[in-house]
């Protein structure tokens, strides 16, 4: 039997804790020997009250009932999915870590280990879920044998179409009329989100139709970062006559925290999600969004490239910025507009069930996390 560490973070909502729950979820229906060892929060204030992972009681009981590792046991494989990355040697055969590069290189954000000696080393392995952040990981040192690229997936019975009666009870919820066109991103609104982007396309967008919302959901909760902050930036940049009093108040600003549900559910309730981003290293929220039949609009070049199909929306045209330092992509706001203006004009054409079932057939957590033993067990 395989026996297996895992080193990460539970009970809260930052991204990596995400995905290490969604994973321990299918790992324990698996036929290994599992243990999971608690690692402390990067930062202090993180903290299962203020930011709940929004897992069900059922879920968070299975996941608080996985054992944490004795000191005589011994491991085929230690997993690790935390921040920053930990590259210390593990008593295991084999260390894993899990990792992203957003800016395409990734050379501060180690511990324990010499960087510029991982590629002579063969007990380390990256798992890395893009293209792009393998790209990262090569220039910053290490062997592409060293690599494995395994895209995340979603649980599509979390994530899933919600019924048009559900769908009118949220939307009176946020007072949004049945007849008005939702845009939605979530995510915690740092400069690599591209959210002055969306703010400017909604700008044009209403210029010439009044029936279109913005939600944005922040999650600054985690990182004390707030919409209003690009808000004002635009407010000071050329684009200021744009942002004025009407245009804010058709802006949804969403802080709190919610549960899987929740999201599920303004996923659901919205017409376009849209995530016009710099760099990301795999863009979770968007392929979340398209498993719930909610078309997407999403930059092309980039991570998202790796699962994107064009059943679930549009990409955007970006132009690639290379430095020493980073490299990103900055979408085309014209056709960042003319991506959201196709979906405006022919909804029935993208997302749906044929979206979802597309991600429950290709991209599923389940798939994931077998690749990811399969890799490990090699």
């Amino acid at each position: 039997m395989f026996k297996l560490c895992i080193e990460g973070w539970r009970n809260i909502n930052h991204s990596y804790a995400i995905v290490n729950q969604r994973q321990l979820l299918e790992f324990v229906k698996l036929p290994i020997h599992l243990r999971h060892l608690d690692v402390n929060f990067f930062n202090e204030n993180w903290n299962s009250q203020k930011n709940a992972n929004g897992f069900t009681p059922e879920e968070n009981l299975i996941l608080s009932s996985i054992q944490s590792p004795s000191s005589k046991e011994n491991f085929d494989a230690v997993y690790r999915i935390t921040y920053p990355y930990n590259l210390d040697t593990s008593s295991a055969k084999k260390t894993f870590f899990f990792g992203t590069t957003e800016y395409g290189h990734n050379n501060e954000n180690f511990i324990n280990g010499a960087l510029d000696k991982v590629s002579k080393r063969d007990d380390l392995f990256v798992v890395t879920p893009s293209q792009w952040s393998k790209e990262g990981f090569i220039k910053a040192g290490f062997k592409d044998s060293q690599i494995k690229l395994i895209n995340l997936g979603v649980d599509t019975k979390v994530f899933f179409p919600i019924n048009q009666e559900e769908r009118k009870d949220v939307r009176k919820q946020l007072n949004i009329k049945n007849d008005d066109f939702v845009l939605l991103s979530i995510g915690a609104m740092t400069e690599n989100k591209g959210i002055n982007l969306l703010l400017i396309a909604f700008a044009i967008l209403r210029q010439n139709n009044k029936k279109i919302k913005l939600i944005l959901k922040d999650q600054s909760n985690l990182y004390n970062i707030f919409v209003q902050s690009h808000i004002k930036d635009l407010k000071d940049s050329r684009f200021k006559k744009l942002i004025n009093d009407d245009l804010i108040s058709n802006i949804i600003l969403l802080s709190k925290n919610l549960n899987c549900q929740e999201i599920n559910d303004l996923y659901g309730a919205s017409d376009c999600y849209v995530s016009p981003y710099l760099a990301e290293g795999f863009g979770l929220t968007p392929l979340e969004a398209a498993a719930t039949g909610t078309p997407i609009v999403v930059t092309k070049g980039g991570s998202t490239d790796d699962y994107f199909d064009p059943i679930m929306g549009n990409q955007i045209s970006s132009r690639l910025i290379e430095s020493e330092k980073k490299t990103f992509y900055i979408p085309d706001v014209e056709s960042l507009v003319e991506c959201i203006s196709s979906v405006i004009k022919k909804p029935e054409n993208y997302g749906g069930l044929a979206s979802h079932n597309f991600i429950s057939n290709n991209l599923s957590m389940k798939k994931s996390v077998d690749k990811l033993l399969k890799k490990m067990s090699e």
